[in-house]
Protein backbone atom coordinates (compact mmCIF):
# COMPACT_ATOMS: atom_id res chain seq x y z
CA UNK A 1 0.00 0.00 0.00
CA UNK A 2 1.47 3.30 -0.76
CA UNK A 3 1.13 6.43 1.22
CA UNK A 4 -0.50 10.02 0.67
CA UNK A 5 0.52 12.99 2.65
CA UNK A 6 -2.28 16.22 2.61
CA UNK A 7 -0.70 19.04 4.26
CA UNK A 8 -2.77 22.34 4.57
CA UNK A 9 -2.75 24.88 7.41
CA UNK A 10 -6.60 25.07 6.92
CA UNK A 11 -7.51 22.65 8.89
CA UNK A 12 -11.00 22.16 8.32
CA UNK A 13 -10.29 22.01 4.51
CA UNK A 14 -7.39 19.34 5.28
CA UNK A 15 -9.79 17.07 7.54
CA UNK A 16 -12.20 17.09 5.01
CA UNK A 17 -9.41 16.03 2.11
CA UNK A 18 -8.23 13.21 4.90
CA UNK A 19 -12.39 11.99 5.12
CA UNK A 20 -12.72 11.98 1.45
CA UNK A 21 -9.33 10.15 -0.11
CA UNK A 22 -9.42 7.97 2.86
CA UNK A 23 -12.67 6.75 1.84
CA UNK A 24 -12.16 6.71 -1.87
CA UNK A 25 -8.64 4.72 -1.56
CA UNK A 26 -9.59 2.34 0.77
CA UNK A 27 -7.00 -0.46 0.66
CA UNK A 28 -4.89 1.04 -2.06
CA UNK A 29 -3.71 4.31 -0.14
CA UNK A 30 -2.59 5.10 3.46
CA UNK A 31 -3.41 8.61 4.07
CA UNK A 32 -1.77 10.69 6.29
CA UNK A 33 -2.66 14.57 7.31
CA UNK A 34 -0.72 17.73 9.22
CA UNK A 35 -0.82 21.48 9.06
CA UNK A 36 2.71 22.46 8.47
CA UNK A 37 5.40 21.56 6.54
CA UNK A 38 7.63 21.00 9.57
CA UNK A 39 5.51 18.54 10.58
CA UNK A 40 5.00 16.80 7.00
CA UNK A 41 9.03 16.12 6.64
CA UNK A 42 9.21 15.00 10.49
CA UNK A 43 6.52 12.10 9.10
CA UNK A 44 8.56 12.05 6.10
CA UNK A 45 11.62 10.92 7.92
CA UNK A 46 9.83 8.18 9.25
CA UNK A 47 7.32 7.68 6.23
CA UNK A 48 7.98 6.71 2.61
CA UNK A 49 5.94 8.99 1.02
CA UNK A 50 4.71 8.47 -2.43
CA UNK A 51 2.24 11.39 -3.22
CA UNK A 52 2.30 14.66 -1.47
CA UNK A 53 -0.87 17.32 -1.96
CA UNK A 54 0.23 20.36 -0.29
CA UNK A 55 -0.76 23.99 0.02
CA UNK A 56 1.34 26.34 -2.17
CA UNK A 57 1.00 28.87 0.17
CA UNK A 58 1.26 28.28 4.23
CA UNK A 59 2.63 30.79 6.48
CA UNK A 60 5.40 28.73 8.57
CA UNK A 61 6.97 26.98 4.85
CA UNK A 62 5.15 27.46 1.56
CA UNK A 63 4.66 23.88 -0.62
CA UNK A 64 6.63 24.88 -2.97
CA UNK A 65 9.91 24.96 -0.34
CA UNK A 66 8.55 22.12 1.19
CA UNK A 67 8.24 20.19 -2.39
CA UNK A 68 12.15 21.07 -2.70
CA UNK A 69 13.13 19.90 0.84
CA UNK A 70 10.72 16.17 0.52
CA UNK A 71 12.53 15.91 -2.81
CA UNK A 72 15.94 15.79 -1.23
CA UNK A 73 14.75 13.25 1.33
CA UNK A 74 12.35 11.54 -1.30
CA UNK A 75 13.32 11.96 -4.32
CA UNK A 76 10.27 9.52 -5.87
CA UNK A 77 7.47 11.42 -4.62
CA UNK A 78 5.10 12.70 -6.86
CA UNK A 79 3.97 15.74 -5.46
CA UNK A 80 0.39 18.06 -5.84
CA UNK A 81 0.04 21.50 -5.78
CA UNK A 82 -3.70 22.55 -4.09
CA UNK A 83 -3.92 26.09 -4.21
CA UNK A 84 -6.74 29.06 -3.81
CA UNK A 85 -4.38 31.15 -5.63
CA UNK A 86 -4.06 31.69 -9.22
CA UNK A 87 -1.34 33.84 -9.30
CA UNK A 88 0.98 33.56 -12.71
CA UNK A 89 4.80 33.25 -10.81
CA UNK A 90 3.16 30.34 -8.40
CA UNK A 91 2.22 27.96 -11.57
CA UNK A 92 5.07 29.06 -13.04
CA UNK A 93 7.38 27.78 -10.18
CA UNK A 94 5.24 24.57 -10.25
CA UNK A 95 6.11 24.28 -13.40
CA UNK A 96 9.65 24.51 -13.27
CA UNK A 97 10.01 22.52 -9.85
CA UNK A 98 8.87 19.36 -11.74
CA UNK A 99 5.18 19.22 -9.72
CA UNK A 100 3.42 15.99 -10.99
CA UNK A 101 0.01 18.39 -10.91
CA UNK A 102 -1.52 22.00 -10.15
CA UNK A 103 -5.42 21.71 -8.56
CA UNK A 104 -7.29 25.02 -8.05
CA UNK A 105 -9.22 25.09 -4.20
CA UNK A 106 -12.64 24.82 -5.23
CA UNK A 107 -12.61 22.48 -8.16
CA UNK A 108 -13.96 19.65 -6.33
CA UNK A 109 -12.55 16.59 -4.40
CA UNK A 110 -13.72 14.72 -7.34
CA UNK A 111 -10.67 16.60 -9.56
CA UNK A 112 -8.27 15.84 -6.57
CA UNK A 113 -9.68 12.10 -6.16
CA UNK A 114 -8.95 12.14 -10.74
CA UNK A 115 -5.58 14.11 -10.15
CA UNK A 116 -4.32 11.21 -7.39
CA UNK A 117 -5.86 8.48 -9.89
CA UNK A 118 -3.55 9.57 -12.51
CA UNK A 119 -0.57 9.71 -9.96
CA UNK A 120 -0.82 6.18 -9.28
CA UNK A 121 -1.03 4.79 -12.44
CA UNK A 122 1.95 3.85 -14.32
CA UNK A 123 1.05 5.41 -17.62
CA UNK A 124 -0.44 8.44 -16.07
CA UNK A 125 -0.25 11.93 -17.53
CA UNK A 126 2.80 13.46 -18.22
CA UNK A 127 4.03 15.48 -15.38
CA UNK A 128 3.41 19.25 -15.18
CA UNK A 129 6.88 19.96 -15.68
CA UNK A 130 7.10 18.44 -19.18
CA UNK A 131 3.94 19.48 -20.26
CA UNK A 132 4.28 21.73 -23.97
CA UNK A 133 5.49 25.57 -23.40
CA UNK A 134 3.29 28.15 -22.57
CA UNK A 135 0.81 29.85 -24.83
CA UNK A 136 -0.34 32.91 -24.16
CA UNK A 137 -4.27 33.35 -23.88
CA UNK A 138 -6.28 35.75 -26.27
CA UNK A 139 -6.42 38.85 -25.30
CA UNK A 140 -10.34 38.88 -26.30
CA UNK A 141 -12.49 38.05 -23.18
CA UNK A 142 -14.99 36.62 -25.68
CA UNK A 143 -14.27 33.25 -24.19
CA UNK A 144 -15.60 34.28 -20.97
CA UNK A 145 -19.30 33.75 -20.66
CA UNK A 146 -19.05 30.61 -23.03
CA UNK A 147 -16.13 29.22 -20.02
CA UNK A 148 -18.83 30.26 -17.53
CA UNK A 149 -21.66 28.26 -19.09
CA UNK A 150 -19.23 25.85 -19.28
CA UNK A 151 -18.54 25.18 -15.76
CA UNK A 152 -22.18 25.22 -14.30
CA UNK A 153 -23.11 22.84 -16.80
CA UNK A 154 -20.63 20.24 -15.46
CA UNK A 155 -20.45 21.09 -11.99
CA UNK A 156 -20.45 17.48 -11.20
CA UNK A 157 -17.67 16.52 -13.67
CA UNK A 158 -13.93 17.46 -14.73
CA UNK A 159 -13.78 21.03 -13.81
CA UNK A 160 -10.13 20.52 -13.62
CA UNK A 161 -7.57 23.63 -14.82
CA UNK A 162 -6.28 21.19 -17.41
CA UNK A 163 -10.09 20.41 -18.46
CA UNK A 164 -11.14 23.58 -18.67
CA UNK A 165 -7.81 24.88 -20.18
CA UNK A 166 -8.71 22.30 -22.81
CA UNK A 167 -12.01 23.62 -23.38
CA UNK A 168 -10.72 27.40 -24.13
CA UNK A 169 -7.85 26.08 -25.69
CA UNK A 170 -5.28 27.68 -23.61
CA UNK A 171 -2.42 26.54 -21.31
CA UNK A 172 -2.96 26.29 -18.02
CA UNK A 173 -1.12 28.46 -16.27
CA UNK A 174 -2.11 31.44 -18.82
CA UNK A 175 -5.90 30.55 -18.14
CA UNK A 176 -5.67 30.99 -14.77
CA UNK A 177 -3.97 34.92 -14.89
CA UNK A 178 -6.21 35.47 -17.77
CA UNK A 179 -9.52 34.53 -15.60
CA UNK A 180 -8.60 36.91 -13.28
CA UNK A 181 -7.74 39.79 -15.19
CA UNK A 182 -10.81 39.16 -17.48
CA UNK A 183 -13.35 38.75 -14.79
CA UNK A 184 -12.16 40.08 -11.36
CA UNK A 185 -12.42 36.94 -9.55
CA UNK A 186 -10.32 33.60 -9.26
CA UNK A 187 -10.72 30.58 -11.68
CA UNK A 188 -11.52 28.79 -7.79
CA UNK A 189 -13.54 31.34 -6.65
CA UNK A 190 -16.16 31.39 -9.33
CA UNK A 191 -16.19 27.59 -9.72
CA UNK A 192 -16.47 27.70 -5.67
CA UNK A 193 -19.78 30.01 -6.15
CA UNK A 194 -21.18 28.36 -9.05
CA UNK A 195 -21.33 24.74 -6.84
CA UNK A 196 -22.51 27.00 -3.48
CA UNK A 197 -25.15 28.96 -6.05
CA UNK A 198 -26.33 25.39 -7.45
CA UNK A 199 -26.73 23.58 -4.01
CA UNK A 200 -28.69 26.66 -2.53
CA UNK A 201 -31.00 26.30 -5.26
CA UNK A 202 -31.44 22.42 -5.65
CA UNK A 203 -31.93 22.49 -1.42
CA UNK A 204 -35.10 24.76 -1.63
CA UNK A 205 -36.36 23.67 -5.47
CA UNK A 206 -35.82 19.73 -5.26
CA UNK A 207 -36.96 16.57 -3.53
CA UNK A 208 -32.96 15.54 -4.03
CA UNK A 209 -31.05 14.16 -0.82
CA UNK A 210 -28.29 16.15 0.38
CA UNK A 211 -25.90 13.11 -0.61
CA UNK A 212 -27.57 13.25 -3.97
CA UNK A 213 -27.02 17.28 -4.30
CA UNK A 214 -23.46 16.95 -3.04
CA UNK A 215 -22.86 14.52 -5.72
CA UNK A 216 -24.26 16.64 -8.42
CA UNK A 217 -22.42 19.95 -7.38
CA UNK A 218 -18.82 17.76 -7.58
CA UNK A 219 -18.52 16.38 -4.18
CA UNK A 220 -17.26 12.74 -3.90
CA UNK A 221 -18.85 12.58 -0.24
CA UNK A 222 -22.06 14.07 1.67
CA UNK A 223 -20.07 14.86 4.47
CA UNK A 224 -17.31 16.69 3.03
CA UNK A 225 -19.79 18.54 1.29
CA UNK A 226 -22.22 19.65 4.23
CA UNK A 227 -18.47 20.93 6.20
CA UNK A 228 -17.82 22.82 3.11
CA UNK A 229 -21.59 24.35 3.07
CA UNK A 230 -21.84 25.44 6.56
CA UNK A 231 -18.52 27.05 6.04
CA UNK A 232 -19.41 29.47 3.12
CA UNK A 233 -22.91 29.86 5.08
CA UNK A 234 -22.65 29.65 8.48
CA UNK A 235 -25.22 26.83 8.58
CA UNK A 236 -25.90 23.26 7.93
CA UNK A 237 -27.50 22.02 4.14
CA UNK A 238 -30.61 20.55 6.13
CA UNK A 239 -30.86 24.00 8.21
CA UNK A 240 -30.74 25.69 4.69
CA UNK A 241 -33.46 23.42 3.81
CA UNK A 242 -35.57 23.93 6.05
CA UNK A 243 -35.83 27.37 5.68
CA UNK A 244 -37.46 26.91 1.87
CA UNK A 245 -39.71 24.34 1.90
CA UNK A 246 -40.34 24.93 -1.71
CA UNK A 247 -39.96 21.46 -3.43
CA UNK A 248 -40.10 20.66 -6.73
CA UNK A 249 -38.63 16.88 -8.31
Amino acid sequence: MKNLLIVDDEVLLAEGLHDTLAEAFVGRLQVFCCYSAERALEIADNVQIDILLTDINMPDCSGLELHRRLQEKQPDCRVIYLTGYSEFEYARTALEQHAFAYVLKGEGDGVVISTIERALSADGTEPAGEQTPPREADSSPNWLPALNNYICAHLDGDLSLNQLANFCHFHPVYLSRAYKEASGVTLSDYISQARLERAKQLLQSSRFTVQEISHMTGFATDNYFCRWFRKNTGITPHAYRRSGQKYKR
